[in-house]
């Protein structure tokens, strides 16, 4: 597996950033390539609503820039019915349909439904079982903080304003694009899955609370999970107002939020995580240290783990490599990181592994 990045710092604060601009310049000009496919269309979608959604000057809404993605993929439908490409399986064996249901892309998914051979494959599960239906009922762009619990701390309060954003802009939208969603599957054919769902959900999200997962054995999913979310998210909120000590500064030192596949999934490929020439990024930050102290010099390699979705960050795991694993170190090294990752907009709904080497003297 190549490292994507590696940060160096030698004499303090001095970065080497030749690999990152060259990096960043093929992934413009891949990007500035005509003829996206849907799933491409859809994946870089999420980065446009994050330029959006960041920028309060903003000329353009969320809804035209999905607008816009929809009308072409209508487009295609109208030229050539059943392309291939409406139906193409990413590396994890999801539709454009699945990747639309799961962002919360109501004019996408309606779009994609024109065609007779999306229907066809309406009900075709990803490498995980899960279907477009099932995916749609869990709601991944608002109900973050029910499936991670964790993210809701100090350590990685960075990463959650951006989906916060995209939470509200989705939940205050009218018609309900969520409800939307689900209601235009079954029209057109979706299996409705209720247990088979929650089944996913609760393996997908191994760190959910143990009373949302009682919860779950008596309600129903999704409004279960956006109240469990928005409780979670107006708590948090509130104790950051009144006093931000009480935050928690970390989640559990043995907290794992990506999943390892070949722990969890072991019938699956043995694929390597992301490569880097798949990698699609707008944007990139270097790790900063200005403005910071530590009393400490030495060399120290993290890896993370990072999980992307929809143009953010979600959530990442770190390991130390290389140099001091004293937790005051390697949580400051761990909280510059999470600072740069908060600032990345990358493209789609993926798993890719990077190192972070800095060399203090």
């Amino acid at each position: 597996m190549p490292r994507l990045l590696n940060f160096l710092f030698p004499n303090g604060l001095r970065a080497s950033t030749a690999l990152l601009l060259g990096l960043l310049c093929c992934l413009s000009v891949a990007q500035a390539q005509a003829g996206r496919t849907p799933r491409q269309l859809i994946d870089h979608l999420g980065v446009d609503i994050r330029k959006i959604l960041d920028d309060p000057k903003a000329t353009k809404t969320p809804q035209e820039a999905e607008r816009a993605v929809a009308d072409q993929i209508s487009a295609l439908i109208a030229r050539s019915p059943g392309h291939l490409s409406l139906t193409e399986l990413d590396a994890q064996g999801r539709t454009p349909l699945m990747l639309a249901a799961g962002s919360g892309y109501a004019l996408i998914v309606q779009a994609l439904l024109s065609d007779p051979a999306v229907r066809l494959a309406i009900n075709m599960p990803d490498e995980d079982g899960e279907t477009a239906w099932m995916v749609a009922n869990f709601a991944p762009t608002v109900t973050l903080v029910a499936c991670q619990p964790g993210a809701l701390t100090a350590d990685r309060y960075a990463l959650l304003p951006a989906y916060v954003r995209r939470m509200a802009d989705l939940l205050k939208a009218r018609p309900d694009p969520i409800v939307s969603i689900i209601r235009d599957l079954e029209a057109a054919g979706a299996e409705i899955q209720p247990e088979q769902a929650k089944r996913a959900w609760l393996a997908r999200c191994h760190n959910a609370a143990p009373e949302l997962r009682e919860k779950l054995s008596r309600q129903d999913l999704l409004p279960s999970l956006i109240e469990d979310a928005l409780a979670r998210q107006r708590e948090f909120n509130k104790t950051a107002n009144e006093d931000a000590r009480r935050i928690p500064m970390s989640p559990p030192a043995d907290m794992k939020f990506v999943l390892d596949d070949k722990a969890q999934r072991p019938a699956r490929r043995e694929a390597p995580l992301l490569q880097i020439h798949e990698m699609r990024c707008d944007s990139m930050a270097k790790p900063d240290l200005s403005g910071t102290t530590i009393y400490w010099s030495g060399t120290i390699i993290l890896k993370a783990v990072v999980a992307t979705r929809a143009g953010v960050v979600e959530t990442a795991d770190f390991t130390v490599l290389k140099g001091s694993k004293e937790k005051r170190v390697t949580d400051f090294f761990r909280s510059i990181i999470v600072r740069a990752l908060a600032k990345y907009r990358c493209d789609g709904d993926h798993v890719f592994e990077q190192e972070f080497q800095f060399d203090i003297r």
